[in-house]
């Protein structure tokens, strides 16, 4: 995998486990998804790891699990 194909798949799973520690009241209620993934991004993926990158894939994860 590229860096950009690695990027995303971090991100992705990274949104899911945002989700649900936030659900278990894991994270503090401040916490927004960007801080959390700002503090767990690998730093080798930090240059594709971009805020558009970011909501794009958030998006498209949202739209598909909203259909089910």
């Amino acid at each position: 995998m590229n860096t950009r194909e690695q990027a995303i798949a971090y991100i992705s799973g990274a949104i899911a486990t945002y989700s649900l520690r936030k659900e278990r009241g894991e994270l503090e209620d401040q916490a927004s998804m960007y801080d959390f993934l700002a503090k767990t991004i690998p730093n080798d993926l930090e240059s594709e790891a971009k805020i558009e990158l970011i909501d794009e894939i958030f998006q498209y994860v949202s739209t598909r699990l909203s259909r089910e």
